[in-house]
């Protein structure tokens, strides 16, 4: 191997993210950066190299560990799969509107924000339910729907990362026990503190749902929605009649709840089970593993008991819930063998060479935000930015003997802000489809208070990078 330590051990990390960028194919993006590394790993022996992807790639996938996690990824999938498709989660959706009060622009924008946050399966979900149930509201009470789709863009992403018991934990959870880490969830938790784009932006959501505030384009947006209220007046409905889907069973919303509590309750349980008596010490993916199974058969029952849907009605929602997340676990494949395979190459071990006690180590964590940030822009999609960017961060605080949970979680925030701010993001997008709103004028109007959101988290990681 001749690129040990040098520039070239950097190729397959920046062929990935040159070719996610200009072709938004994050899984072709990360199968060229693995067979570029097997290539430079095995120059010159070319069959070699095509034997030692082959093996690389197949290593991962039967690996027992991995074989956890690749799991409980599709059976979060299959979970939600069976909550939305089976019905008990429009139920549970009813219940949540049941219990609003919309009769104040305040009230409304509060709760917007409220379901936003307190329907954290799945972003995109959560995006289309928080945008379809409160869209009514912000059209009677003469509200521009631009804030509808920033309040719901800004709690529903940034929510699925802080409460990491959905997809959004599994993969990043895939990707850091990947790495040389001794606990993995441990260190997973802990990042989350660190996860100040998250934090901020849905604190900023909070204060602009509670006092209105609208800066740049959203002020315009504001003053239009008025006008159009002044000029077509909507017939005073009450919530009730706004909404008929306000009949529900309660028992169906009780079983969204019981599932999503059961995994709350059953990591921890399992954690000190596998642990033997020490939460620290148990078993990360395992505990993972079983409390999303305990969900999953919660829902399947539930779902069949509550609203009498036929067994092979749930299977069929369930196969397409885990066939729905079913990339993402590709990706979460590849990006493992490409870390696996730039560790051996040396890479993390060059780029930390070329930091000297000249080197002003407080920007490092602002570096990594911002090359997160920049990445998950172009390519409009924060997973892919995961899949590049942790395999990189990790490695480069362990070498400098460093906390890896900060440079976990600067490498999360910066793929956060960049697919929030990006036009060509699916979050970003849905969230426009949702709010009912074009989708220039979300990008438009969301953008500065997006920015205000990462100026704060620049600061945050530069001072930490100061004690």
């Amino acid at each position: 191997m001749l690129t040990e330590g040098s520039w070239l051990s950097l190729l397959p990390s920046l062929l990935a993210i040159l070719f996610a960028i200009l072709t938004r194919r994050v899984i072709l993006a990360l199968l060229g950066g693995v067979l570029l590394a097997n290539a430079l790993f095995y120059a010159p022996d070319m069959l070699s190299a095509a034997l030692g992807s082959v093996v690389s790639l197949s290593s991962a996938l039967v690996d027992p560990g991995n074989m956890q996690i690749w799991g409980f990824t599709l059976i979060i999938g299959a979970l939600f799969g069976v909550l939305e498709g089976g019905g008990t989660f429009r139920h549970f959706v009813a219940a949540l509107e049941k219990r609003q009060l919309g009769n104040s622009p305040r009230k409304a924008r509060m709760f917007t924000w409220l379901l936003g946050v307190a329907v954290f399966i799945e972003s995109n979900v959560s995006i289309m339910t928080s945008g379809t149930t409160a869209r009514p509201l912000y059209d009677r009470l003469g509200m521009s729907r631009e804030k509808l789709a920033y309040i719901i863009d800004s709690t529903c992403a940034p929510i699925c990362i802080l409460i990491p018991l959905n997809a959004w934990g599994a993969f990043n959870l895939g990707l850091i026990s990947a790495q040389d880490i001794a606990n993995p969830l441990l260190t997973f938790a802990e990042s989350l503190l660190y996860n100040f784009y998250a934090i901020l932006a849905i604190l900023l959501a909070l204060w602009v749902a509670w006092s209105g505030w609208s800066i740049g384009p959203m002020r315009q947006a504001d003053a239009a929605a008025k006008a159009r209220l002044a000029n077509q007046p909507v017939a005073n409905d009450t919530p009730a009649q706004a909404s008929p889907q306000l009949a529900y069973q309660q028992s169906a919303a009780v079983t969204v709840l019981v599932s999503l509590i059961s995994m709350v309750v059953m990591v921890p349980l399992m954690l000190f089970i596998t642990g033997g008596g020490s939460i620290v010490q148990g078993a990360g993916t395992t505990s993972v593993l079983v409390a999303v199974t305990t969900a999953f058969v919660i829902a399947l029952v539930g779902s069949r008991v509550t609203l009498a849907s036929p067994w092979a009605t749930l299977a069929k929602h369930a196969l397409r819930g885990a066939r729905a997340i079913l990339p993402l676990a590709i990706i979460l494949w590849l990006a493992m063998v490409l870390g696996d395979m730039t560790r051996a190459l040396g890479t993390a071990d060059f780029i930390t060479g070329l930091i000297d006690d000249s080197f002003p180590v407080w920007l490092l964590l602002p570096i990594v935000f911002v090359l997160a940030a920049l990445t998950a822009f172009a390519i409009g999609s924060s997973w892919g930015t995961f899949a590049i960017m942790l395999p990189l961060a990790i490695p480069l605080a362990l070498n400098l003997g460093l906390p890896p949970a900060p440079f976990i979680a600067a490498a999360i925030s910066g793929g956060i802000f960049g697919d929030h701010a990006s036009p060509i993001s699916d979050t970003t997008i849905i969230a426009s489809l949702a709010a009912g709103t074009e989708h220039i004028d979300h990008v438009r109007t969301q953008l500065p208070y997006a920015l205000l959101a990462a100026t704060g988290t620049v600061v945050l990681y530069a001072l930490w990078g100061l004690l």
